[in-house]
């Protein structure tokens, strides 16, 4: 099995990303980092929780599920509702020629990191992420403008910087994803020059 990483902040493209490479290689299977939130403690409000900085995920779990999947085992994934914050379900992955991980901290830890036989690191303006987030938060949860614009600046932004940014340095290519980028397109063009 191969894996390969996804990285980077906020609304840039990491699942998006995943899906399209998952469809060009072969034979391919998507661990989600952002199904491994830990759950929201019941005394903080949804709206003053953090769930965009590393304590917030539930690494252990992500790790022991990426080393069943390459031991060849399949794993139940968290299915994780970011309106409750908790996991209500889960969803059968399955060990397959490659293994696509992706979140904003996948590259965080050297642990996942050493297992990677790739990594990419996206990343957008800011003032491209802030539109996507907000325009993602109305279409999804019909969160309005102000509610965005204050998570952004109160959570995303700052831990974007603080704790994101720093991993950028450990993916083998930086991929640049702005208002107009075409990602399925640039994969193309990658795999065709290169082999993962």
């Amino acid at each position: 099995m191969k894996i390969i990483g996804i990285a980077g902040g906020t609304k840039t493209g990491k699942s998006l990303f995943a899906n399209h490479l998952a469809q060009f290689l072969p034979s391919a299977s998507i661990l989600s980092l952002d199904n491994y939130f830990l759950d929201k403690p019941a005394r903080i409000p949804i709206e003053q929780h953090n769930f965009y900085i590393p304590t917030a995920f539930d690494f252990k779990s992500f790790h022991i599920a990426l080393e069943d999947l390459r031991k060849e085992l399949p794993v139940q994934m968290p299915n994780y509702d970011q309106t409750k914050g908790k996991r209500l379900s889960t969803v059968k992955v399955v060990p397959k020629k490659y293994l696509i991980i992706e979140g904003l901290y996948s590259l965080m830890h050297a642990s996942i990191r050493s297992l990677m036989s790739y990594s990419f690191y996206l990343e957008s303006p800011p003032d491209v992420v802030l539109s996507r987030f907000i325009r993602g938060n109305l279409q999804k949860w019909n969160y309005p403008l102000e509610y965005s614009i204050q998570q952004y600046f109160t959570f995303v932004r700052p831990a974007f910087y603080n704790y994101v940014v720093p991993t950028r340095q450990h993916a083998h290519l930086v991929v640049t994803n702005d208002y107009n980028s075409g990602l399925d397109l640039f994969l193309q063009d990658f795999l065709n020059k290169y082999q993962l």
